[in-house]
């Protein structure tokens, strides 16, 4: 007689496609993002650095 094959876990049937698919897609975003801060294009090269004044206004526009 052969042996019983043992039986299969049918209440988990593992993890679906689509969430192991999100979870490398974020992966992969939060590893360019961290690559780009260390690149040095991080959120402080849109901010002034006193380098340039800022201009008023011009007044008298015909607005």
């Amino acid at each position: 007689m052969t042996e019983p094959s043992p039986a299969r876990d049918v209440d988990r049937p593992g993890t679906p496609r689509w969430v192991k698919g999100f979870a490398i897609a974020g992966g992969v975003i939060v590893l360019l993002v961290v690559v780009a801060l260390l690149a040095g294009h991080g959120p402080g090269r849109h901010l002034h650095h006193g380098t340039s004044p800022v201009r008023p206004a011009v007044s008298g526009s015909g607005w």
